[in-house]
């Protein structure tokens, strides 16, 4: 079972902090070719084309001529991740709308692509997505539909290892006794009877435990999967793909009146100093601006003691509580501080900060935009967040399933709660687009007064 770790921060564009002047815009795309190809299909042709062929001066022109405002989609580290893609089908959605089910080149891992252009203008992108997921029917070999094959005992037992995970580990014990039961009264009632495929058991077994409690980071999967950690690969080869990744920064820019702009897209584990020391190099760079703007939109979260690590640079060097971690299985509370010791140098505490939110900003992106929003540091613009505030874990159940566990919750020491299942709600609603605009006026307001 293969999961891209932080994919979400890659696909919103993972680039170096120094990006090239733009190249020339490619040629506008018309609605409609005498083929009768759809124009969503055609761009998503044409971004495939550039990211397979390594050419991210062409992925860069696509993001300035189709998604103006929004980060480049794509870079070198996921390239280098997934070997690039193969197209295996395309489908219009809807006149505005398409989808692609593509593989790496690397591996078997199929993932889906969704592209949805702008109906008053077709050469604009509105979203762009790419999410790994299961090998699509269609696609199977007889080797594999035997594999995924399920019977009335396999679905039972499952359903029972998933109530002992939960009793065992989930943060919350009444919810898990909720949810085991929804489970098992979905088996009684005959819910899961013509479910003989693993994969869309294991879906229909997420959608159920979402029903009951909402609680998004938990996922049921189909697969195999290593029953215990493996040991994580070697240092020089963590840092490589890390720094492929940019640490998980996208573009940091200046702008008008010396207003810093930092795109974060995820939180790598900083346990390896060289990861830290490369974070301090990024967040450095906007330590003399007069305002700075997190920009955390496309941000699907990562380790919380990176996440405490960043805000260490929006505080001065006097530690501030900012949030505590807690694990019913273990009854164990960890509390997370801003650091005294930096590498590099902070914005610091006095300056004006604010923070872009998305819907699609997730888990620890909302720790980063809840913090700062609880102690004060910082102006929340956007919208409302994904609503994850619990970290997980994976916990095998079989040879052939796993589930996502959530078996910690975040707590604020100011709030006494967290943002799970609201969201964090922004100081200032408006459209994810529309975010960095709104927070450059402000910014430049607060300067000016």
């Amino acid at each position: 079972m293969k999961h891209w770790v932080m994919v979400a921060a890659c696909l919103a564009g993972c680039s170096k902090s120094d990006p090239k002047p733009p190249p020339p815009a490619p040629t506008t795309v018309a609605a409609a070719d005498a083929s009768g190809e759809s124009a969503a299909i055609r761009l998503m042709n044409a971004w495939f084309e550039a990211f397979n062929a390594d050419d991210f001066k062409a992925v860069h022109a696509f993001s300035v001529a189709h998604m103006p405002g929004k980060p480049d989609l794509g870079n070198e580290g996921f390239r280098a991740m997934t070997g690039g893609f193969v197209i295996k089908r395309t489908k219009d959605l809807s006149p505005t709308s398409a989808e692609a089910i593509v593989k790496e080149q690397k591996s078997e891992q199929y993932a889906r692509a969704q592209i949805d252009l702008d109906p008053k203008d077709p050469n604009r992108i509105l979203e762009f997505t790419i999410l790994a997921g299961p090998t699509p029917d269609e696609f199977l070999t007889p080797e594999q539909r035997k594999e995924r094959a399920l019977d009335g005992s396999k679905r039972a037992a499952v359903i029972d290892e998933i109530a002992a995970a939960l009793t065992k580990t989930y943060i919350d014990a009444k919810k898990a006794t909720s949810m085991a039961a929804a489970l098992r009264a979905h088996l009684a009632k005959g819910d899961y009877g013509k479910i003989v495929d693993g994969e869309a058991f294991a879906k229909q077994l997420t959608d159920d435990l979402h029903a009951d409690t909402r609680d998004l980071h938990m996922r049921v999967m189909f697969g195999p999967h290593p029953k215990e950690e493996r040991p994580p690969p070697p240092e020089a080869e963590q840092l490589a793909q890390l720094r492929q990744m940019n640490f998980g920064f996208g573009p940091i820019e200046r702008m008008q009146g010396n207003v810093a702009h930092v795109v974060i897209n995820g939180f790598p584990d900083a346990k390896l100093g060289a990861v830290g020391d490369g974070i301090g190099d990024l967040m450095s760079q906007a330590a003399d601006a007069d305002a700075l703007i997190l920009d955390l939109r496309s941000n699907g979260g990562g380790d919380s003691d990176t996440v405490a690590l960043v805000a260490s640079y929006v505080f001065d060097d006097k530690p501030v509580h900012i949030v505590d971690i807690y694990e019913r299985e273990a009854n164990k509370t960890t509390p997370s501080w801003t650091h005294a010791k930096l590498h590099g140098k902070r914005f610091g505490g006095k300056k004006p900060v604010y923070v872009l939110t998305s819907k699609r900003t997730f888990s620890g992106g909302e720790e980063l935009a809840y913090d700062l929003q609880t102690t004060k540091r910082a102006t929340v613009i956007g919208e409302t967040t994904g609503g994850g505030a619990h970290p997980v874990k994976p916990v095998s159940l079989d040879d052939s399933f796993a589930i996502m566990m959530p078996f910690a919750e975040s707590i604020s020491p100011i709030t006494h709660g967290n943002w799970e299942g609201t969201g964090v709600v922004p100081d200032v609603p408006t459209s994810a687009d529309a975010a960095l605009d709104e927070a450059l006026k402000r910014a430049l307001a607060a300067l000016h007064h």
